[in-house]
């Protein structure tokens, strides 16, 4: 009986791949219920469910729009916080898995499983609270916030409750002299060959990719800088399609070389509690993004690091983003060097 429940489940996703609209790959990562497996493993989960345990005494009789919901385990809690009906609306194909959970438990009168893209969806009714686990890697990668932000205009009524509320992203300034020393030892003993004149070509191509990885703490040199703080109940759409060029000055806590500058977020879940992803809190999912610099450089202690970035979306495929990077000038906006990366699927 077990075999035959998994078969109907991997059936109905096939079944929804099949219609899923084909112009956007984004929606197609998210079919695969490994990538929920290690969402769900998360201590953002934990966090998620533990602001909705919070918020319980604003969810009581509330009607509730969940973006994204995956495999539901937020629109679930919703319920069991008390709300009365709870709105779920997916793209991707795992909304079968979702809905299969649902009816195993009993609650499809409670959760209401809507498969579509959230700006083609009708809702029945106008909703008091829109939960959504929205962010990507350095807070706005993969563009789902805009999707969340229209689901606002268009369904939560007025003095109506978002969930997180508020977000920022930061960037921390960086050390990595064991990892530049240990690339730079290859290349001069590569099977007993010294490639050392390849160093500078692969510092380059290193810089020119952010890289999505763990940040070890003790090698932030400086407090991080703020970038964007968003008030989610009223922030435009145009606001989170791109961040305008923001200068930025911290003083060094310490003598250093800076190989890389390490961009992390936080969200405020409910009033006062936060997430964040920074390298001195507990990992998460989406790590930290590492923007190596083509040209380190070194700084003395209570030296101020001057910088400035922006961002937008990328013109080919909005989920992904452009970024320049201005780094190592004397003074507050005026960088020595400047990088132009790219925040994509290949990072």
């Amino acid at each position: 009986m077990a075999k035959r429940k998994v078969d109907a489940v991997s059936e109905a996703v096939d079944d929804v791949s099949e219609t899923e609209p084909r112009g956007d790959g984004y929606f197609e990562s998210y079919a695969n219920l490994g990538i929920h497996e290690e969402m769900l493993r998360c201590r953002r989960t934990d966090a998620y469910l533990d602001a909705i345990q919070r918020s319980a005494p604003l969810l009581a009789g509330k009607a509730v729009l969940d973006v994204g919901y995956g495999t539901g385990v937020l629109a679930i809690a919703c319920v069991r916080a008390g709300a009365r009906i709870v709105y779920a609306v997916e793209a991707s194909a795992v909304s079968a898995c979702a809905r299969a959970v649902v009816q195993k438990l009993g609650l499809e009168q409670s959760v209401i499983v809507m498969e579509g893209r959230m700006e083609d969806v009708e809702l029945p009714e106008q909703v008091d609270v829109i939960v959504s686990e929205w962010m990507g890697c350095f807070m706005l990668y993969e563009s789902m916030l805009d999707s969340v932000l229209r689901a606002r205009d268009r369904w939560l009524v007025a003095g109506g409750c978002m969930l997180p509320r508020r977000a920022r992203m930061w960037l921390s300034p960086y050390r990595d002299e064991e990892e530049a020393a240990e690339r730079a030892a290859f290349w001069r003993d590569v099977h007993g060959i010294d490639m050392s004149c390849l160093a500078p070509i692969a510092q380059a191509e290193l810089a020119r990719k952010p890289q999505i990885e763990f940040a070890l703490p003790q090698n932030v040199i400086a407090d991080a800088a703020l970038l964007l703080d968003l008030d989610l109940t009223r922030c435009k759409v145009e606001d989170v399609q791109s961040v305008p060029r923001t200068q930025f000055c911290v003083p060094s806590h310490v003598r250093a070389e800076v190989h890389a500058f390490v961009g992390h977020f936080d969200v405020e879940l409910t009033e006062g509690f936060w997430l964040s992803t920074s390298p001195a809190d507990e990992p998460t999912h989406w790590r930290q993004v590492i923007f190596y610099l083509d040209h380190p450089y070194h700084v003395t202690q209570d030296e101020a690091i001057h910088g400035a970035m922006s961002l937008k979306q990328a013109a080919d495929n909005p989920r992904c983003w452009d970024i320049t990077l201005e780094y190592g000038g004397d003074v507050v906006g005026a960088g020595k060097h400047t990088q132009r990366l790219t925040l994509d699927v290949s990072c």
